[in-house]
Formats: C-alpha cells, sequence, structure tokens
C-alpha cells in the first residue's frame, strides 16, 4: 500500500486498509485536511445584480487572465490584485491593466505603479507594462540618489519607454498622440516610506486612475474625481506618452489608514465608497486578506461593470521599539 510522505497506515482512521485521509477526533492523532474548501466558496461574490455567466474565452498572447501578489516587511503588508473584466473576457482580449510593487530594500520603502492601457489603443496591454517597468526603475534610481524624487522625471521615463519601444513607439513624422493610439495608458505612481512618525505616502498620476486612503470606516480619494461638478464624465484624460502639463505629488500620512491604489474598473462602482461596493471592500480591508481574498473579491460581479479591475494595497505595521526613521 502506498501512502504520501511516507506515512504508515492507522487502521482506526483507515479502515480496512483505505488510503483516504479521515479526520481523527483525536487532535495528536492521524493526520487531517483543515479548512477544506467548501461548495461555492470561489463562486464570484454577487453585488446586487449580477452579469450574466458565460465562459470566458482565451487572450491572444501569454498575459494571464488574473494575477495577484502580496508580501510583508517589518513596515508594510502588501497586497496586489489584477483581473481582466468581463467584457475582455467575452470578447477573448487581453487584460489592458497592469500594476507593480516592490521593496526598496536600502530604505524599506514600497515602490508601486497602477496602470491602466486606453482602451481603444491597439496594443494598450503592452503600454501599461512598460510604463510600469519604467516607472518603478525611476523611483527606484531616485531612491538611490538619496534625493526628493523628481517626478516628473519618472513620469518622463515612463513615456519614453513608449516612445522608443521598437514595434509601436514613434516612427518617423509621427507626434506622442499617435504612440498614444498604439501604447496609451494612465498611470498611477509612487513611493511609501517608513519614517519614526509613521507610514507617508507621495504619489503622481497621468490619467485618470486613482487613489485613496481608508481609515476603518471612509474612503477618501486623493486626487480630484474624474466627475465634474454637474456629474457628468470628464473625456479629456491624459495618457502617456503625453504628460499633464502640472505635475504635482499629493503626500498623504498614512496613521491609521491603509493606501489603496486602483484603476477605473475599481473606482467607478466604489464611487464615494458609501454603497454596496464600499461596503464590501470596507469589510474586507480592516485587516490584510490573503492574497488570492483580494483577487476573488475584486472579481466580483455586479451588473454593468465589466471593465477590468487592479488594486494595490499597503497598510503600515505599527512601529517597531528603536526603529530608525
Amino acid at each position: 500500500m502506498l501512502l504520501r510522505r511516507g506515512r504508515t497506515a492507522d487502521p482506526r482512521t483507515n479502515p480496512a486498509g483505505s488510503t483516504r485521509d479521515e479526520p481523527s477526533a483525536d487532535p495528536g492523532g492521524y493526520p487531517r485536511i483543515h479548512n477544506p474548501p467548501q461548495p461555492g466558496q470561489w463562486a464570484p461574490i454577487v453585488v446586487d445584480e449580477p452579469t450574466d455567466p458565460f465562459d470566458p474565452r482565451p487572450a491572444p498572447g501569454r498575459q494571464p487572465d488574473t494575477v495577484c501578489d502580496g508580501w510583508t516587511t517589518p513596515d508594510f503588508v502588501v497586497r496586489m490584485a489584477s483581473v481582466r473584466g468581463n467584457a475582455h473576457r467575452y470578447a477573448g482580449k487581453y487584460r489592458q491593466d497592469d500594476a507593480g510593487v516592490v521593496l526598496h530594500r536600502p530604505t524599506g520603502a514600497v515602490l508601486f505603479a497602477v496602470m491602466d492601457g486606453v482602451s481603444s489603443a491597439t496594443a494598450a496591454e503592452v503600454g501599461a507594462r512598460l510604463a510600469g517597468q519604467a516607472a518603478l526603475q525611476a523611483l527606484a534610481d531616485e531612491l538611490d540618489r538619496g534625493t526628493r524624487v523628481d517626478w516628473r522625471r519618472v513620469l518622463t521615463d515612463a513615456a519614453d519607454a513608449l516612445l522608443r519601444h521598437g514595434r509601436y513607439g514613434l516612427r518617423s513624422g509621427e507626434r506622442a498622440e499617435d504612440v498614444e493610439r498604439r501604447l496609451g495608458t494612465t498611470i498611477v505612481t509612487g513611493v511609501v516610506r517608513p519614517t519614526r512618525s509613521g507610514a507617508t505616502a507621495e504619489l503622481v498620476r497621468a490619467g485618470d486612475s486613482a487613489a485613496w486612503t481608508f481609515d476603518g470606516s471612509r474612503f477618501t480619494g486623493l486626487f480630484p474625481s474624474k466627475y465634474s461638478g454637474g456629474g457628468m464624465v470628464d473625456s479629456a484624460v491624459t495618457a502617456l506618452p503625453r504628460l499633464p502639463e502640472r505635475i504635482a505629488p499629493v503626500e498623504v500620512s498614512l496613521t491609521g489608514s491603509v493606501l489603496l491604489i486602483g484603476t477605473d474598473g475599481f473606482g467607478d462602482p466604489l464611487g464615494d465608497g458609501t454603497g454596496l461596493v464600499g461596503d464590501l471592500f470596507g469589510t474586507l480591508l480592516d485587516r490584510p486578506p490573503p492574497m488570492l481574498g483580494l483577487a476573488h473579491a475584486l472579481d466580483f460581479s455586479r451588473d454593468t461593470f465589466d471593465d477590468d479591475r487592479t488594486l494595490v494595497a499597503v497598510w503600515p505595521r505599527p512601529r517597531r521599539s528603536g526603529a530608525a526613521g
């Protein structure tokens, strides 16, 4: 009889020589599976009315439908998830969102970039990936120099990565707007630093992706809403490789709050945070969820909301006694 990991059969829990791992009434008895998956555990979370069910079609290339990441340092807990929206799943198209979050080990700072490829751009998923990689490298270079971050340089490096791309970049006689039609992407990028008085975040954006703090009861937007005072959507979105005329970083203390950075696939259904989606994520984000838990929640089903969704969350941890800032 073959048993996994060299286990020997226990006649009390494996009658008639069965090789199944049966639960044991004795806590010190035969090993068993704890917290097994339950029926329906991974069914989509439905917010109000669900989208109609369908089988997702594969994207044309190797980009995965869903990615997630997460890790912990002495100063921070980080979670990231990016999921393909139902519109792209149904059409068999790429997820045009992308995100990256890395640790700057010399300083303990968290660097992040969240991108939303312009839906009409022919290679938006490429532009989103390139912009994020370039922004994260520029941030790391800035921190390595030990000076304040030159935010214009960070966004310029991200834009230049699109302009220099061999296949989709700038061609003879073209302008940045021509590259935008192929590689256009929004971006929110920044850094979260540990300090003696608590964590602080500094971030900039190009386009309409957003960021918030959540203090356990309220979502507070860090950038002006893309909705005008009359409730109409502002369609004048600046997308890389074009740069905003004014690049002014937002600085915020994270004392008692989690920092959230997301694309409009998350921000639009969240709204001002007082509705059902705010209730869902308010409960979820009260403490860091498992990596797969964030991805599962982000993939909630709600009729008419079918865009890609991406969310990065950074929780400060309590300062260690005697830690340097």
